[in-house]
């Protein structure tokens, strides 16, 4: 349908240029590329693949799909690391499109990070026996329950009171995002808590629990500064999550000390 694809597509790889496809959407328009499906799509003949293509494109997992095809792409040992940034790259930018057309949101997105995290840790059962359910979240308007803190503490944690008021504590001098962040951190890493308790879960939590007396900052942002700090970065030819460098590790494990107490 488009002869011209996969010159234009090695041209674009070859110059590490993956971040946007105006270029190839152009390439598209000028080959009328749109009306062609259409036709193919209403008049298939019997051995295409093109009404189930766009199905999938459109109703299945097809972005979520050719992100995972990209990971397996880059940890794979005969890939170069030239080729495993322009895999990067265009994961970053299949993940924009997909919001920008309308297909994903971010919330799409931040909830199959965060589910491929459980699964990648091996605490699928926890998951599904202590994560919030659709019909248990506060309804707006409706207070805190008590207690809703330390039911997210793991059974191993036998003092509750003593660690809650640790927490409040911490939280009384620091409760930016990126404080709240290394806070949830710090307590994963002490398996404080059942594995896995979301962010917005966790947040919440501290909002009832602390709220009016400290100011809890929104879920976003203490979403976001938990996403960097869980990312990673090549260090010496060394992927580092960036927990563990520099000021980030320092603070993290002031506080792991701090609750230790």
């Amino acid at each position: 349908m488009v002869p011209k694809y996969e010159k234009a597509v090695t041209k674009k790889m070859n110059a590490g240029a993956s971040e946007d496809t105006l270029d190839i959407e152009a390439l598209f328009a000028e080959e009328n590329l749109g009306a062609k499906l259409v036709v193919a799509f209403d008049s298939p003949r019997k051995e295409s693949i093109i009404p189930a293509a766009m199905c999938w494109l459109f109703f299945g997992r097809s972005f979520e799909n050719m992100v995972e095809r990209g990971e397996e792409i880059i940890n794979s040992p005969n890939v170069s690391r030239f080729q495993s940034f322009i895999v990067a790259r265009t994961t970053k930018m299949l993940i924009k499109r997909s919001v920008a057309l309308g297909l994903r949101t971010r919330e799409d997105w931040d909830e199959y990070n965060r589910l491929k995290k459980v699964i990648d840790s091996g605490g699928v059962m926890d998951w599904a026996l202590y994560e919030e359910q659709p019909d248990e979240r506060r309804k707006p308007g409706r207070p805190s329950t008590a207690g809703v803190l330390a039911e997210m503490f793991a059974p191993t944690v036998r003092n509750k009171k003593k660690l809650t008021d640790k927490i409040g504590e911490y939280l009384t001098a620091k409760h930016g995002q990126t404080d709240i962040a290394r806070l949830k951190i710090a307590l994963d890493e002490l398996h404080l808590l059942v594995s896995p308790v979301s962010i917005k879960s966790f947040r919440d939590a501290l909002a009832g629990q602390y709220d009016p007396g400290i100011h809890i900052v929104h879920e976003r942002g203490i979403q976001e500064a938990h996403n960097r700090l869980t990312s990673f970065v090549p260090i010496n030819g060394v992927k580092i999550m960036v927990a563990n460098r520099d000021e980030d590790r320092t603070a993290i494990d002031e506080i792991k000390d701090f609750l230790r107490r």
